[in-house]
């Protein structure tokens, strides 16, 4: 069996507040490399001719699709997955209707409601103000919670595009992976832990390593979770995923309401792959490990 991973490769610069970092993906795909076998990877700077040269050059049975910002895009995102399923070569995760969906908040809020899947209200304050076709928290610092109009206006001027504004919960945010192959099988819950006043997860918590907002957003996942919030929390990250579409792997991310009711904030299906983070530590500490995990991938996309 010959598995392809590919990925795109970093920009030479980003735009002003982007970090490089953000679209550095080498460290993700060596992570898939080591656990399987005679894998081949590749980096693209993502061109459709370049990706198509790459699977004539070496005829893959299936894909590891890391391509996640061709030509530095994230919008780009959706594109190379559908020109994937255009040549007919299986890949791993979710298809480009989801990964095109997904990545407009705006659109997505509006299937997962209509899905069952609770999300925050709009109209209401406090709120938070957060780009509609962006992830990665891009745009996001502290801010973005607005108390008033004004506030909204001042947060809607900082950013060029489209923009979400819904209600800023105030209770408990947790991260939820969710994986399996066309249904939500498992899940390893973590939860943020804010500290010294930061209230959300910004950019710079989720790229800067070495700032105080990441220092101040560490993930637990020895946290205690009663019964009842465990199976509520299950109960909308498999909505989620169900609603969306997914396969093969996810990251939900949830917040309760002053009630303890929890609501989807944002559904990532293209989430963070590398070593020791994201779902490479989420599967750890459900008690899987990572070959496992990689291996389970590829064999869903070849069944496919």
């Amino acid at each position: 069996m010959r598995v392809l991973v590919l990925h795109t490769l970093a920009p030479g610069s980003c735009e002003d507040g982007r970090s490089i970092g953000e679209f550095d993906l080498n460290a993700a795909a060596a992570n898939i490399a080591s656990a399987l076998d005679g894998v081949l990877v590749a980096g693209v700077r993502g061109e459709a001719s370049e990706i198509i040269g790459m699977v004539d050059r070496h005829r893959p049975d299936v894909i590891f699709n890391l391509c996640e910002a061709p030509l530095g895009q994230p919008r780009l995102e959706a594109h190379a997955a559908a020109l994937l399923e255009w040549i007919g070569v299986p890949f791993t995760g979710s298809g480009s209707e989801t990964l095109a969906l997904c990545r407009r908040k705006d659109l997505v809020n509006s299937v997962l409601a209509g899905n069952g899947v609770t999300v925050p209200l709009t109209g209401v304050f406090p709120c938070i103000v957060k780009p509609a076709d962006e992830d990665g928290s891009a745009g996001i610092g502290v801010e973005s919670i607005c108390e008033d109009e004004a506030a909204v206006a001042r947060a809607r001027a900082r950013w060029p595009g489209e923009v979400v504004v819904q209600e800023f919960l105030p209770g408990r945010e947790f991260a939820i992976s969710v994986w399996g192959d066309r249904e939500p099988e498992h899940l390893s819950i973590g939860e943020t832990r804010f500290r010294n006043g930061l209230r959300l997860i910004t950019y710079r918590a989720k790229w800067d390593v070495e700032s105080a907002d990441f220092a101040d957003t560490p993930l637990d996942y020895d946290t205690a979770i009663e019964d009842g919030l465990r199976a509520a929390l299950a109960k909308e990250a498999r909505g989620a995923w169900r609603a969306v579409g997914a396969r093969g792997y996810m990251r939900v991310d949830v917040r309760c309401d002053l009630e303890g009711r929890p609501c989807v904030l944002d559904v990532n299906p293209n989430p963070e792959l590398g070593p020791g983070v994201g779902i490479c530590r989420a599967v750890q500490e459900a008690g899987w490990s990572w070959e496992s995990f990689v291996q389970r991938q590829v064999e869903w996309a070849l069944a496919r």
